[in-house]
């Protein structure tokens, strides 16, 4: 049987102040969280994403670009029973298993998708819920009345699963009544077995501004980037690693100040983000010359998501004079201060080129860096 998703995403989010399906978390609409879910999973013949009228078309957009395979725009009516109305009456294949899923709750996976193609093979009715463990209060006026049996008790969530043919029974039987209803799963019950599949993963529905923050601080990912730079030595008074000066006869032949870490750090940081590179933000102009290399750092940190999490700092420095074995605490306290994390997070490692020609590392030296971040 084939599988058809239907995402809702038409709401006006009275509650939440605006529309929230176009909100950004974590670096990308609220919406296609789950859309991405469903479409990645190359498990669904069709999705159906359904939209309000007034960002259809910011929407369409943002899907068009990215050149999603089989996602269908359907513009929304006044209600969330409407809408998948709306969207059902848009599929041909009538002996497919059709998957409802709420845009609002983001924290899907494929682990859970998985798991419910598999279940929902044995049933015409599925939906997901979680069983209620806290005491339940019945409360008017804010005053609590009796303590409510929670043993029966349990919260509906999506996806909410149906085949074809049932679905479209209970529409012929309710006709236009069936708008009367919060989800396809209680308009089911009067007719149809309705089981459940109990989830224990988070699965909140976003409802207020506060939900977005929350989830952000859930639904994070982790990225790593690699960095690396060399530089000529040239005679001078020292050579500045991580924003920390070493005193000795070198300096490093650079438009800036030649810190082969720090420019490591910047093409690390930039590559986990996506960032382009160093030379991109920084090139060979006036306006750089002779700059310190951390404030190159903190302009990066600038264009940073805001919810930006360093996890660890690897760096390997490649040179063969002065030693800096001495001087790596410091070197790690001046990032740290730079990038405001703990040094404990930063781990400095040198190396020399053991005398190995093909490397022709006499006159110079290098970094290599890896960038761990969660956003």
């Amino acid at each position: 049987m084939k599988k058809i998703a239907i995402i809702v995403a038409a709401g006006e989010g009275k509650r939440f102040g605006s529309f929230k399906q176009n909100k950004m978390l974590n670096g990308k609409p609220l919406f296609s969280h789950s859309l991405d879910v469903f479409h990645d999973s190359k498990k669904f013949e069709s999705i159906f994403l359904v939209v309000h009228k007034k960002i259809s078309n910011e929407i369409e957009r943002y899907v068009s670009s990215k050149k999603y395979k089989n996602v269908f725009i359907v513009v929304g009516g006044k209600t969330r029973a409407i809408s998948v109305k709306l969207a059902f009456n848009k599929i041909k294949n009538k002996k497919s298993k059709i998957f409802i899923h709420d845009a609002a709750r983001p924290l899907i996976n494929n682990e859970l998708v998985d798991e419910l193609i598999a279940i929902s093979k044995n049933r015409s009715i599925l939906i997901v819920a979680k069983k209620i463990n806290d005491t339940v209060k019945n409360v008017e006026n804010n005053v609590v009345k009796r303590t409510v049996d929670r043993l029966n008790l349990w919260t509906a969530e999506t996806p909410q699963i149906f085949d074809y043919k049932k679905l479209e029974g209970i529409y012929n039987k309710l006709g236009d009544n069936f708008t009367e209803y919060t989800d396809e799963a209680a308009m089911a019950e009067t007719f149809e077995k309705v089981d459940i599949f109990e989830n224990r993963n988070l699965n909140i529905k976003v409802t207020d501004k506060k939900d977005i923050r929350l989830i952000t601080k859930i639904k994070r990912t982790q990225k790593v980037g690699i960095g690396i730079d060399f530089h000529t030595l040239i005679e001078g008074n020292g050579l500045v690693l991580g924003g920390y000066k070493i005193p000795c006869n070198y300096k490093s032949k650079a438009h800036s100040d030649g810190d082969v870490l720090t420019h490591s750090i910047i093409d690390a940081l930039c590559g986990a983000l996506n960032l382009g590179d160093i030379g991109e933000h920084f090139p060979n102009t006036d306006e750089f010359l002779n700059i310190s290399s951390i404030d190159l750092l903190k302009k990066v940190l600038e264009i940073a998501p805001k919810n930006l999490t360093f996890v660890n700092i690897d760096a390997s420095i490649v040179l063969n004079d002065p030693k800096i074995t001495k001087h790596k605490k410091k070197i790690a306290e001046s990032v740290a201060n730079a990038l405001n994390i703990s040094e404990s997070l930063i781990s400095i490692k040198a190396t020399t080129t053991n005398g190995l020609k093909f490397l022709d590392m006499e006159n110079g030296w290098g970094a290599e860096v890896i960038v761990t971040v969660e956003v």
